[in-house]
């Protein structure tokens, strides 16, 4: 069969490519096209759009960007036309997605949708959305399979495929010496989007300079190096896992990468810094008490949340100083949450359990 795959952002691609790698086992003929990144495209898959040229942040970029998503759009669409999938699955990022479902689901085409857009953060109009242009939605927090079954949307929980990729994972015993990394040392994770990186380096710039005697590790995106040309601190790219696996304390800029953190069962501080004019539209609109996962999940401050104003080297350093300390009530605490946290979302298998889904649905649709 033919397979459409739509990952909008970094993470999406990581989904992706883990997804792609199972729909296959059950499809050994799969024909698959893909807007996604370099994860996917080593799964042999053609990559069509890179992510890259999605990367669009807050109201202002939104604004700026018009004319140009109007343009994605279109491309999708005679995409998609020309192909002739059987079934479009679109990854995460919502915002984008849920337009492009609408473009698919006029044209006739049967959709499904993997990590479904958040909107118990805001926008539960989108719920509507969802039951008019999905045919198939696969959530991967607990809490979400009630909240879209009881509207009426044919729902399925797979667990958490973030699970998935760090019980895969395998460090590298001789990372540390290959790359003279002494311990301990504090992981700083600025973010997978050009304004979280921006935002995030210069107070952790701040940081190492006001602790010089910790070591400060900062795990880069290669794919904006250029925005890392300046950095104070050593950057490795593109080993996040290794980088997380190895550390006392992680320092993480809220997303996707907390929940990973929390897996990895590393103490870690969650911090976030926005532009003033999409963060202030966001306090009007976001209904969530947390902006990290692992709080949203547990629906309790689990781990610290410095945000905008309190995302600076003096707030991070006095959390900083007690995680790092092996007997201390702070580091204890996050232990324990993890360990419930682990319990919620259950074993791994988020991924194979998705594409035999979506194979079943792709084929019955048919």
């Amino acid at each position: 069969m033919k397979y459409f795959i739509l990952a909008g952002e970094k993470s999406g691609d990581l989904h992706g490519s883990n997804l792609i790698r199972e729909i296959v086992k059950f499809d050994p003929n799969a024909e698959i096209k893909a807007w996604g990144g370099d994860g996917m495209q080593a799964e042999g898959v053609e990559i069509l759009i890179h992510h890259k040229e999605l990367a669009i942040m807050g109201l202002l970029g939104v604004l700026q960007n018009i004319q140009r998503l109007k343009g994605l759009f279109v491309k999708f669409g005679n995409q998609i036309t020309e192909f002739q999938p059987d079934t479009i699955i679109f990854i995460d990022y919502g915002g984008f997605n849920l337009k492009a479902a609408r473009i698919a689901k006029l044209k006739g085409f049967h959709t499904q949708f993997y990590i479904a857009p958040k909107v118990w953060a805001w926008n539960k109009g989108r719920i509507e959305d969802i039951k008019k242009w999905i045919d198939e939605l696969y959530v991967i927090f607990p809490f979400e399979l009630t909240l879209f079954q009881d509207k009426g949307i044919h729902t399925h929980y797979v667990g958490n495929p973030l699970q998935d990729a760090v019980t895969e994972f395998t460090p590298s015993p001789s990372f540390l010496k290959e790359q003279k990394i002494p311990q301990p040392y504090v992981a700083l994770l600025a973010g997978s989007r050009k304004q979280e990186i921006k935002s995030a380096l210069p107070v952790f710039a701040q940081l190492a300079e006001d602790n010089p005697e910790t070591y400060f590790i900062v795990a880069g995106i290669s794919e904006w190096k250029e925005l890392y040309a300046n950095c104070p601190i050593p950057v490795l790219y593109d080993q996040t896992y290794d980088i997380l696996s190895h550390a006392q304390v992680a320092v993480v800029t809220s997303g996707t990468a907390t929940l990973e953190t929390a897996l990895f069962k590393i103490p870690q501080i969650v911090v976030y810094k926005t532009d003033w004019l999409f963060y202030s539209l966001a306090k009007l609109l976001v209904k969530i008490k947390f902006i990290s996962l692992v709080n949203i999940i547990l629906d309790k401050l689990a781990v610290p949340e410095l945000i905008q104003v309190q995302f600076t080297s003096q707030h991070i350093q006095l959390i900083m100083n007690k995680l790092m300390k092996s007997d201390s009530i702070e580091r204890k605490a996050q232990s324990a949450a993890y360990d419930e946290l682990a319990h919620l979302i259950g074993p791994a298998g988020a991924s194979q359990k998705t594409a035999k889904l979506i194979v079943q649905a792709a084929q019955s649709a048919k």
